[in-house]
């Protein structure tokens, strides 16, 4: 009886053993390298795939929110980054319903006017059905044919939702967007101005109304992949809204409220792989935090980069001891946008305008210096009484004093942020991947098709299933016995 007793002990023992052990092994240690809304979403998803089951060092050199920003003008604030939300984004309008935020509906009143740096090719009335009297004379019944073809790419990408619901991941992009449509990835391949002409659009449009929303989008041009052409187009619609206090405050908040999550204000300087055996790979991540000279490092068993990997970055991350056919210099360039922020009154004069109005858009920034003006809202959409206007002005260089005295009268405060806002996009066929690397994945790869705050959600959490999938079937597989693979990506 004894023996017996004594048996069921160690049995009773060993199980509870191995049980702690299968916990451990479990429960990974994660790193996700910057704190925009890319690395912030793939937080979020991943903690609610893995449960309590995890925990995340998160790296962020700079402020929380990456390039989701205000800038102070007087006692206001506005935004310096992404500026608006379309209605039909869901991961956006779930963060702000789950964070207790509010919203700030986009004006649907001001005036707006599309200049060749010449005249004004057209430009909005005060009353909504001169506006539309002057676009049916400009372009006839065109513009209703464009929005159906954008609201057919909005009702495709729809499907991406419930994809993901069902845990399904992607490990490139192009078979991310085949599963919403199977001629997305052709879109990739295309200019949206071929795009458009081959379905009947003039170019008269094209060159005007379809370029003006490149241009203050994505500070780029018709010869654009269509992709990013019909996302540009949809960022221009109606049914805007944007975050009351900032659109900053979704990545903040979503990393902030996460008790799973510990922030480490530093830049990582490298990635070391460590191959333990066959099956069992690590990373060990290399930061030096400020004010301190000496490299600090730590173990990961899964690396998540939310941060651009393009060789034009202000810091670039050295990969060591993968393999040599391993590359992860990702090609291209960003595009560089200058954001200044000017305290005045507008000169309508220099547009050839009679009064001011609301927001110009050019469509042929090569001749306006300037890609659009537009009159902004603090992000509390509160203004301080007896305070001037503050304008935000796109362009692709700095402005010189000389041009802002020209556009500009009465110029009080100026803030001008320069930043690499968005890849700068062409027809070229890519091969842009999610999954780098066992247990290494890059969520900027989603920009490629198309950079806004949703399309960094959606690369979150495709990244999180990723992760999730892949590390479940380590973890859960006895050494030595092999398990069906259940492959959810294609190649293209």
């Amino acid at each position: 009886m004894i023996n017996m007793f004594q048996n069921k002990i160690l049995i009773f023992g060993l199980l509870l053993f191995k049980s702690s052990y299968c916990t451990e092994i479990c429960k990974p240690k994660i790193a996700v390298i910057g704190g925009g809304i890319g690395g912030a979403s793939a937080s979020h998803f991943l903690s609610d795939l893995f449960k309590d089951n995890l925990k995340i060092d998160l790296f962020e050199p700079k402020q929380l929110g990456g390039r989701l920003a205000n800038v102070k003008i007087g006692k206001n604030e506005f935004e310096a980054g992404g500026a608006v939300i379309h209605s039909r984004n869901k991961y956006m309008q779930d963060f702000v319903k789950l964070l207790g935020l509010k919203k700030n509906d986009a004006e649907d009143s001001s005036t707006v006017g599309i200049w060749n740096g010449d005249k004004f090719v057209i430009k909005q009335s005060n009353w909504k059905i001169i506006s539309f009297a002057k676009m049916i004379y400009r372009y006839g019944f065109e513009p209703f044919t464009l929005d159906r073809y954008d609201t057919w790419v909005l009702d495709n990408f729809e499907k991406i939702y419930n994809i993901q619901d069902s845990e399904i991941g992607f490990e490139n992009v192009t078979s991310l967007l085949a599963a919403m449509n199977s001629e997305f990835p052709d879109y990739l391949i295309e200019s949206i101005k071929n795009n458009l002409l081959n379905k009947g659009i003039s170019e008269k449009l094209i060159d005007e109304l379809v370029q003006a929303t490149l241009v203050v989008n994505y500070g780029q041009e018709t010869n654009v992949h269509s992709f990013v052409g019909y996302v540009s187009l949809a960022g221009a619609g109606a049914n805007l809204w944007s975050v009351k206090g900032g659109n900053k405050l979704v990545p903040e908040n979503l990393i902030r409220q996460n008790n799973r999550i510990n922030v480490i204000s530093s830049q990582i300087e490298k990635i070391r792989l460590i191959l333990k055996n066959q099956d069992s790979i690590q990373y060990e991540l290399s930061y030096r935090e400020e004010d301190n000279p000496n490299f600090k490092s730590d173990i990961y068993d899964i690396v998540i980069i939310a941060t651009p990997l393009t060789k034009d970055q202000e810091n670039s991350i050295i990969f060591e001891e993968f393999p040599k056919e391993t590359i992860y210099n990702i090609p291209g360039n960003y595009q560089t946008t200058v954001a200044t922020f000017v305290e005045g009154k507008l000169n309508p004069l220099h547009f050839g305008l009679e009064s001011e109005i609301d927001c110009i858009l050019s469509c042929n920034p090569n001749k306006t210096i300037i890609s659009s003006v537009s009159k902004n809202n603090p992000v509390n959409d509160f203004k301080e009484e007896d305070t001037q206007d503050v304008w935000k002005v796109f362009s692709r260089k700095p402005l010189t004093p000389t041009y802002m005295r020209k556009i500009f009268s009465k110029i009080g405060q100026v803030e001008e942020i320069v930043w690499k806002a968005y890849p700068h996009y062409s027809t070229e066929n890519r091969f842009d991947k999610f999954k780098l690397h066992k247990g290494l994945y890059y969520v900027n790869s989603i920009e490629w098709a198309a950079s806004a705050m949703e399309m960094s959600a959606i690369g979150g959490r495709n990244v999180a299933i990723l992760a999730y999938k892949d590390f479940k079937k380590t973890c859960s597989t006895p050494k030595g016995k092999k398990i069906e693979k259940k492959n959810y990506s294609t190649e293209f």
